[in-house]
């Protein structure tokens, strides 16, 4: 293998693990999202928040925290 191509190789890896990255973080903001307007909605407990978006019930209070006027 010569240097090149072993540039090019780790290139297309990083490259790859950052597009990966990226689409998960798409995912969460998503999942973020999706239980925001749940829990404007105002009628779902946290639990049921945190199974339908695929968030823990953590994340899920954190959010509605997030939501309070402070």
């Amino acid at each position: 293998m010569t240097l090149q191509m072993h540039y090019q190789e780790k290139y297309e890896q990083g490259l790859e693990q950052g597009l990966e990255r990226g689409r998960e973080e798409e995912r969460e903001q998503s999942k973020r999202q999706f239980a925001l307007r749940m829990l404007e909605a105002g009628k779902l407990s946290v639990e049921e928040i945190s199974m339908y978006s695929g968030l823990s019930a953590e994340q899920v209070l954190e959010l509605e925290k997030e939501m309070q006027p402070v």
